[in-house]
């Protein structure tokens, strides 16, 4: 929460260097979180934070009677947003990355997320069976290639860090749920 709002620099007032304010860790200690599942593949509407940063500032100027104005911060996807978040690391003594068989693997992971939360899988997913693993393994599979045009799409917007346009992640949303 604290890193959250360093961030923001929404605590400058109550940072000295290093180090913050008592109030800040009084406020945070107290401070009510809902719970936040990480959604690689965020829509509109999904929280980005398990607390609302502006209303914590808010309490911090009322309780500390420091006056702070600053620019709220979005706490949830905006209607016709997307967002989605890859993942890609090299270490030291590793060969040089091959971007392009990065860009499939980030490209796969995309779609699992998308897929996985638009299709109709029912009670399928929360299980962890031998059955169960494999049949999603399957439906995604197929789903993947049926899907081929769309998954290049999403592979060219990753491999040349261009990103992935709007229109095509929600043709995959439409897709998963059956609608095209």
């Amino acid at each position: 929460m604290i890193d959250t709002l360093t961030t923001y620099n929404l605590l400058t007032p109550w940072q000295h260097g290093e180090d913050l304010d008592d109030a800040v860790f009084r406020i945070a200690a107290m401070f009510p979180l809902r719970e936040l599942r990480h959604k690689i593949y965020m829509i509109p509407g999904d929280d980005y934070f398990g607390f609302d940063p502006n209303a914590f500032v808010q309490r911090l100027v009322e309780e500390t009677g420091v006056s702070h104005v600053w620019e709220p911060v979005a706490t949830k996807v905006p209607e016709g947003g997307r967002g989605y978040t890859t993942v890609s690391a090299t270490f030291e003594g590793q060969r040089t990355q091959d971007h392009e068989r990065e860009a499939k693997y980030q490209a796969r992971e995309l779609l699992w997320q998308i897929w996985s939360r638009f299709a109709d899988l029912g009670d399928l997913m929360p299980l962890r069976d031998k059955w169960t693993v494999s049949r999603a393994a399957e439906l995604f599979d197929n789903f993947v290639i049926a899907n081929d045009d769309l998954f290049r799409e999403v592979e060219f917007g990753l491999r040349t860090r261009k990103g992935v346009p709007l229109a095509i992640l929600t043709e995959v949303e439409q897709r998963a749920q059956g609608r095209t």
